[in-house]
């Protein structure tokens, strides 16, 4: 697994972002009111995923075109500037927009820092005009891969979907199990391959926690086909098997969440968009204190807008994000934000319910 961590983030002309620099941290959790520009920050891992498997122009061209991605499109911001900072290098580019509404390379380079001091390291840069990357394919470094590796497997995680067409109820392929899928679609799949583990018991037990009556998963192939796969599961004090409609809506979403979470060899980043729907108190409870004891080894990027989840965690771990002058603003809270109100019974939460520390419209 990557040991490179991600540091920070600049980003000027990304969509509702005019311009913003964030550094990034074990946890960070953004808070902000409707339409201030979180899922805006997390749908740019998804950009710079695009970006570097070399998928720009599909992905720009299929969510509407580069004005789509400008901060109020080419007239106002011709060009966005993004660079992205690790432990062990960066990247840095310029996008402009051109002919047919696409995204063009003005620049583009990348640092590889592998030993100290940081002036030892690798420095490489594309050409301008392109319409793709230049320099995924370019790794001759242990770090320029680590790196290339992590932006890949940076998914913004949803699990919004769970009407009855929801692809983690319908069956799915066996054989996908090299990650959880943003969607979890291959979710019965991806248990599958690690039910020998000890990840796997202990997903087993939290959800448990949540759900006492879930006794295990019954992770066996479609006897009509064995290409395929359902997520079934046994309930406490009965012999029938159930499937994943009958679990509620919020269960499967924290069986989604935990899974993610648990797995053994998770992202080196996940980025969660609003992981808080459709859960009980006493799951977001269960559900941040996993988020903080993985953060050793998983950055946390996620979004919020709920009051009792923000209170479980630290001023440190929040980001408030405020819409001043058309424009998304990100700042971290600091220990001066809080200091007032700290040794009272207020969460983090509670502050930003009163607009104490902003967050709100």
């Amino acid at each position: 697994m990557s040991t490179a961590s991600l540091n920070r983030i600049v980003l000027k002309g990304f969509r509702s972002i005019r311009e913003m620099d964030i550094e990034l941290k074990p946890i960070n959790l953004l808070i902000g009111a409707n339409g201030a520009g979180k899922s805006n920050f997390l749908s740019f891992f998804k950009f710079a995923r695009e970006l570097q498997r070399k998928s720009l122009q599909f992905y720009v061209q299929t969510n509407g075109g580069a004005d789509k991605f400008l901060f109020f499109g080419r007239k106002r911001t011709p060009t966005m500037e993004c660079r992205i900072e690790f432990s062990n290098g960066q990247y840095a580019t310029n996008l402009s927009a051109g002919a047919g509404n696409r995204l063009y390379f003005s620049n583009e380079h990348w640092c590889v820092f592998d030993d100290a001091p940081k002036l030892d390291g690798l420095e490489l840069s594309g050409l301008p005009g392109g319409m793709e990357s230049s320099l995924p394919a370019v790794y001759s470094t242990d770090s320029g891969h680590e790196i290339s590796a992590q932006i890949d497997s940076w998914r913004v995680y949803h699990f919004h979907d769970t009407s009855p067409e929801a692809k983690v109820k319908l069956p799915g392929g066996i054989d996908q199990t090299d990650s959880l899928r943003a969607d979890a679609s291959n979710l019965a799949a991806f248990l599958r391959s690690i039910r020998t583990s000890n990840a796997y018991s202990l997903i087993v037990r939290t959800i448990q926690r949540v759900a006492p009556y879930f006794v295990d998963f019954v992770l066996e192939p479609q006897r009509e086909n064995e290409k395929y796969i359902n997520l079934r599961w046994t309930h406490a004090g009965s012999d029938d098997i159930f499937d994943a409609a009958d679990f509620s809506d919020g269960t499967l979403r924290f069986i989604c969440l935990t899974t993610l979470l648990l797995q053994p060899d998770p992202p080196k980043v996940v980025v969660l968009d609003e992981p808080e729907l459709g859960l009980h108190p006493f799951a977001l409870t269960i559900l941040a204190g996993i988020m903080r004891s993985i953060s050793i080894r998983t950055q946390i990027v996620a979004a919020t807008q709920s009051v009792t989840f923000a209170n479980q965690f630290a001023h440190d771990d929040i980001i408030v994000v405020d819409r001043v002058d058309e424009a998304s603003t990100m700042r971290r809270l600091t220990r001066a934000d809080v200091e007032p109100w700290l040794g009272q019974d207020y969460g983090i939460g509670d502050l930003w319910e009163k607009n104490i520390i902003g967050g709100t419209p």
